[in-house]
């Protein structure tokens, strides 16, 4: 599988997306996003355990899975954080308080 069906399909979803933003069906994807995601583990699940050498050597490669899903998850975690703190999170709090101007000109 090639890199460009998958941008293609992001930057189609994208579109799709930007032109039916004001639509009921649009606001309610979070919960067919994680529905799907739960649809897609299920069938990764049957795909691991139908595959006999994965069943197999579980037990050897356990440890590795197991440390790469940690690390993964907690670079994600991180990753996450940073980014909150970067774009969502107003550094200057004072801006915020009602009667100061903060500097700014009226």
């Amino acid at each position: 599988m090639t890199i460009i069906p998958v941008f293609l399909s992001i930057l189609g979803g994208i579109a799709v997306g930007y032109l039916l933003r004001q639509k009921k069906i649009v606001k309610k994807t979070g919960m067919m996003l994680s529905m799907v995601i739960m649809l897609l583990l299920f069938f990764l699940g049957i795909t691991v355990g139908s595959n006999q050498q994965v069943v197999n050597r579980f037990a050897t490669i356990g440890m590795d899975a197991f440390l790469l899903t940690l690390g993964g998850t907690l670079g994600s975690l991180m990753a996450a954080r940073w980014l909150y703190k970067r774009l969502f999170q107003h550094h200057d709090n004072d801006s915020l308080q009602p009667g100061k101007d903060n500097g700014r000109k009226r």
